[in-house]
């Protein structure tokens, strides 16, 4: 049954894949961008309305025009050079922003919210592939613990409510066309100028997802499933001694150099340093078991050589 749809953050890189998928179902597409010349080239989209997710007045007048049955938030910050900027401001705007979307929503009869999350932000805990269940690293020192605090208000404010269905969606890595991983990104250009090491003792995993996974899922709770969180990765979380140097060789580039433990906490960020020596991956079994939902990518391997033009076909 075709739905009245609206999405914020539809100019992300999950939103611009979203929209086509959600047109090519019969929907109804409001696309809630924050100033009107970002409309340009914006595929899928029967609607556009100019606001801002953190602010609330205006927000519920265009929420309350468009009439949605579901409202999806796809809004980030992850953009520019600088990871800690664009960690504060998605923090800042999924916690604020969703809130004000969740509120409006509700005030509007919306029926569904579904959110975007991140696997990232679970605790790590020893060698484990950690599930929805497991807890959320909200003591975690410095800018990192600020941003999963958000995640956690964020999360709290979509599936908590009694007077509407909440989803959310918790992504891995997301590579992809105008992601960090493709050309030109942050993450390529590190590993082009030998930036991001390996750690010899480090055992850190990434649960990866590419944009397309990210966007069928979002299709796919648009109607089902139940109110709570669910992790969208693929099914294979891999070691940084394994996904790093094979990204390395897809993109010509120099091997990865090798630290020792004490050599990385003393050169690297506290956060890179987490992520390569103990970051934990997800599974998607959750989603998989009780809505049927396959990644269309199910291993990086494939997802990596096929971004790069390696793959045959």
């Amino acid at each position: 049954m075709p739905l009245r749809v609206f999405v914020a953050g539809a100019t992300g890189v999950v939103g611009r894949t979203l929209l086509p998928r959600l047109r090519q179902r019969g929907h109804h597409v409001t696309a809630l961008l924050r100033t009107a010349g970002r409309a340009q080239g914006l595929p899928g989209a029967d609607e556009v309305v100019v606001g801002d997710v953190l602010d609330l007045p205006r927000l519920r007048q265009v929420v309350r025009h468009a009439e949605p049955d579901v409202v999806v938030a796809q809004v980030s910050g992850f953009r520019g050079p600088d990871y800690d900027d664009a960690l504060a401001r998605t923090a800042r705007l999924w916690e604020d922003g969703t809130r004000n979307l969740v509120a409006a929503a509700a005030e509007a009869g919306v029926r569904r919210v579904v959110a975007q999350s991140m696997v990232a932000a679970y605790c790590p805990n020893g060698h484990d592939v950690l599930d929805e269940d497991s807890p959320l690293w909200i003591d975690a020192p410095g800018r990192w613990g600020e941003a999963v605090r958000a995640v956690a208000g964020m999360e709290s404010a979509v599936v908590d409510r009694s007077d509407l269905e909440g989803v959310v969606l918790r992504y891995g890595s997301l590579y992809g066309p105008n992601t960090w991983y493709a050309p030109g990104g942050l993450v390529h250009e590190q590993v082009r100028g030998s930036a991001l090491p390996l750690v010899t003792d480090g055992v850190g995993l990434t649960s990866f997802t590419h944009v397309e996974d990210a966007a069928s899922a979002v299709v796919e709770v648009l109607t089902a499933g139940e109110t709570g969180t669910y992790n969208v990765v693929d099914n294979e979380p891999a070691e940084c001694a394994e996904w790093l140097p094979a990204y390395a060789r897809m993109i010509g580039g120099p091997a990865p150099l090798s630290l020792t433990l004490d050599q990385a906490r003393a050169q690297l960020d506290w956060l890179t340093v987490h992520r390569l020596t103990e970051q934990r991956g997800a599974t998607n079994f959750r989603l998989r078991e009780t809505l049927g939902w396959r990644p269309g990518w199910p291993s990086w391997r494939e997802g990596f050589a096929t971004m790069f033009g390696l793959w045959p076909g």
